[in-house]
């Protein structure tokens, strides 16, 4: 379990904005799933939806950004993760570019690879790997696209969301 707790060169929770922050929110004083919970959440919602200026940054890093997308909102969850002492690891897959279609345009669409970089968190909780994804959209992004797409019934694929039920997404951590 110790791999999954180290700190590397995106993962540095050591850094002060990052140790100051698990302070601030006294994360480390909670019970494990409170923990767990509250992390997911601030990754969620308190760090917009949005592209960093590159997948390949540093945690304190996207904190100060303020913003990221699956990739670098993903370093962030894991660093805050171990911080607070939770194992956790990364996984990747390609996925087709027209789920980035809204937020990436003209020119920037037509020129970027048909296959793109996905990843999501597994955390380790109570003797089990839970795959954690849905923290890359922050609730506000979700309210405004569903209010520009009040009539979709059904999946919907764009503007960085691709889910089967467009009006009711899954958007909560999977152990709630």
């Amino acid at each position: 379990m110790e791999k999954y707790l180290r700190e590397t060169p995106l993962l540095n929770f050591s850094d002060s904005s990052i140790q100051k922050l698990v302070e601030d929110r006294r994360w480390i004083e909670s019970p494990e799933f409170e923990r767990i919970k509250s992390i997911y959440e601030f990754v969620r919602d308190d760090i917009l939806f949005g592209y960093n200026i590159d997948d390949n940054i540093s945690a304190s890093k996207v904190l100060s950004d303020g913003y990221g997308q699956c990739n670098t909102k993903g370093i962030l969850f894991m660093a805050l993760l171990r911080a607070c002492h939770i194992p956790c690891r990364i996984h990747g897959f390609t996925i087709d570019k027209r789920l980035q279609k809204g937020v990436m345009t003209g020119f920037v669409y037509r020129k970027a690879p048909d296959c793109i970089l996905h990843s999501w968190v597994e955390i380790y909780f109570e003797e089990t790997w839970y795959e954690l994804e849905a923290f890359i959209l922050d609730r506000a992004y979700l309210d405004q696209l569903q209010k520009i797409y009040v009539d979709c019934r059904g999946a919907f694929c764009g503007y960085g969301i691709a889910v089967a039920d467009f009006e009711h997404p899954i958007i909560h951590n999977r152990l709630q």
